[in-house]
This record gives structure tokens, sequence and C-alpha cells, in this order.
């Protein structure tokens, strides 16, 4: 008998969470108006501050912040899309199909933004080839309510939409990720050169987890009251939380992420010298920027020094950061190969292991980021 009772309440918790839902659904309904007008003035106000990163001058301290104003302004269009197909009860199925286009862009906006922090220069190719989802899709949205059918093609909320809605999300998921990974590594390179990263690392950090939030509350699409209501609302207040970093920070916006003049001396000036010794030593007669899995500490290792010491001498003495350093010792051997004849023969991938580069490409970006021309263009005008 006292399992049959314990059974009996157990089976009337989940309806008592229903109609505890159903009841805050309810009663947050009453309030639209009020909701709308709250999201709409976030949706404004990144829209506004967007644009203004947009405008911002094309100098090299500012190319990270505009395309951060791209993403901003990219993903206020989307929350401005949400508000006004719930809110203002938008009757054009098509606010729907395009705010699914712009999930397929926030990825790729987000990552060429944390690729300009660590002035990265992306694949040549990063802007037209990771943005084709978003084209494919608004073409088949345009064919399917305009040619296939009169009738909408897939209902804002119902299976269909709702299942290529997550794979939007999950497209966008797979570009945090990486964009993730990559500040990681990065980040960790820059705290190696004796950089103090703790400013950018709060931002970045945070503003991965308020977008994490934001893509879980999307994920509920057949719940309205996450999707339509908490998520331009909880959007809203990202904008300010944003702003308010902006203004209190505008030092690491306005003056570059990495400022000069912020490293630490740990060299002493007599070990210079016997660094620069051992160093071209590797260089030249064991060809280490050859092996693909050469790293800093790797390097720093057979140096005998720590890999702090040996980014400061790099970067102070050789000009460039560490992976740019490693880059450009692999592109002077790969114009090696392509000039000699006894090597053209090979095609461009083949250089590209041969001169110790991962892929075919980073050795494309950092080919052309070096030379100047594609390494396809090299060959041909010095054949």
């Amino acid at each position: 008998m006292v399992v049959i009772r314990f059974g009996a309440k157990l089976q009337f918790i989940p309806g008592t969470i229903y109609l505890i839902y159903k009841s805050i659904t309810k009663t947050m309904y009453q309030f639209d108006s009020l909701f709308a007008a709250f999201a709409s003035l976030g949706i404004a106000n990144g829209l506004v501050f967007g644009g203004y990163l947009l405008r911002q001058p094309r100098s090299e301290a500012q190319v990270s912040n505009r395309y951060l104003g791209l993403f901003i302004f990219l993903l206020s269009l989307r929350f401005a899309i949400t508000t006004v197909h719930y809110f203002y009860r938008s009757p054009m199925a098509d606010w729907a199909d395009w705010g699914l286009v712009l999930n397929l862009c926030l990825g790729p906006s987000f990552v060429r933004y944390v690729l300009a922090v660590f002035k990265t220069p992306p694949a040549l190719a990063f802007s037209r080839l990771h943005l084709i989802p978003a084209l494919v899709l608004l073409v088949l949205s345009l064919l399917g309510r305009r040619v296939i059918s009169p009738a909408p093609f897939f209902e804002p909320f119902k299976d269909g939409w709702f299942l290529i809605n997550q794979l939007t999300l999950l497209h966008w998921i797979m570009y945090l990720v990486y964009g993730y990974r990559f500040f990681l590594s990065q980040l960790a390179a820059k705290h190696a050169e004796g950089i103090d990263t703790r400013k950018v690392q709060q931002w970045m950090i945070g503003l991965l987890l308020l977008l994490s939030v934001l893509i879980l509350g999307y994920s509920f699409n057949n719940a309205r009251l996450l999707c339509v209501i908490f998520c331009p609302l909880f959007y809203t207040i990202i904008v300010y939380v944003i702003l308010a970093f902006f203004i209190k920070n505008s030092a690491l916006f306005q003056k570059g992420y990495w400022p000069e003049g912020n490293k630490k001396s740990i060299l002493k000036s007599d070990k210079i010298p016997q660094i620069r010794e051992d160093l071209q030593k590797l260089l030249e007669d064991e060809s280490v920027f050859l092996n693909p899995e050469l790293t800093l500490d790797k390097l720093a290792q057979q140096l005998g020094i720590s890999p702090h010491a040996l980014s400061h001498y790099i970067n102070t003495y050789e000009g460039y950061n560490f992976s740019d350093w490693l880059n450009r010792h692999r592109v002077e051997y790969a114009c090696r190969l392509l000039l000699d004849p006894q090597y053209t023969h090979l095609k461009i991938a083949a250089v590209a292991y041969d001169s110790g580069f991962n892929t075919l490409s980073v050795f494309n970006g950092a080919f052309k980021k070096v030379v100047g021309r594609t390494p396809s263009e090299f060959r041909r005008q010095n054949g």
C-alpha cells in the first residue's frame, strides 16, 4: 500500500509542474506589450552599437571592432525578426525564414571576429565558403514559398521548421566551439609572451557564456516561453552588459587587444647572442621548422631555455609572434621548392606538407601573408 501511494504521488508531480508552467506562460502572455517594448529597446541599442562599431576607422587596431560590430548587428537583426514575428504578430512567414538564414551567418561572423582579435588572417575564401549554407537556405525558402507552393513552405514552430531551426543552431554551436578552442590556444601563446590576458579572457569567456544561454533558449523552439519571450528579453540584458564592459574598458577596444609595450623584459643582455646563435644553428643545420609538430615548448626545450624566454626573444628581437615567425621560415623554404626545377613535378599540397604545414588552407594563408601572392601565382610568375 505504501508503494502504491508513493507511486501515485510521483505521477502527480509531472502534472503539477505542467500546470505551473501553463500558469506562468498564461501570466506572461498578458504582459506581451511590456515585453515587446523591453525587447525592442535592447534590439535598437544593439543595432545602433553594431552600426557604430562598423563605422570605425579601417586602422589595424579597429579591425576586430568592425567584425564585432558586424556580429552584434546580425545578432540584433535576428532578435528583431523574432520580436516582430511574435510580439507584433507579423503575418509574413518570410520573417521566420530570414531568422534561420541569419542563424547560419552568426557562426562565421563570430569566428571571423575571434580571428581578428588575434590578428590571424582567415583562409582566402573564408567569407564566401562559410556563407554558402545561408545562401542555400535563403534560395530554398524563396523558391518554396513563391515557386513550389503558394502555401507556407515551412510553418513557423511546426515540425519541418523546427527541425531546420535545430540544424541552424547546431551549425552555430560548431562555430562557437571552434572559436573557443582557437581562443584558448592563442590566449596561451599570448600569455607565454608575457602579455596580461586577463581582460581579454574575461571578455571572451563572458561573451561565449551569454551566447550559449541564448542558443539554449532558442533550442526550445516548441516552448514559446523560452524561445520568443525569454531570448529577446535576455538579449536586451546582454546588449547592456556588452555596452557597460565596452565603456568601462574602452582602452581595450580602442587601442587594440594587445597594445605594444605590455611585455616584460625577462632576458639578460648577455644571454641574447647565445640564444641567437643556438636558434640559427637549429634553423640552418637541423631545419627544425620543417617538423609539423614543432611547438614553442619543444623548441625552447631544444634551446635549453623557458618557453616564456623564447617567446620574448622572438617577439622582441625577431619582430614576430612565434606562429608568424615559424610560418615565415616555412614559407621561405616553400619558395625555394617552388623555384627549384627539380621539384616542378610537386603539387602545391605536397610543397605545403614538405614545408612543415599540416593543412593546405593554412599554407595558402601564410604564403600570401608573407609573399603577397598565392603559391600558384608565385610558381606561375617565376616558372
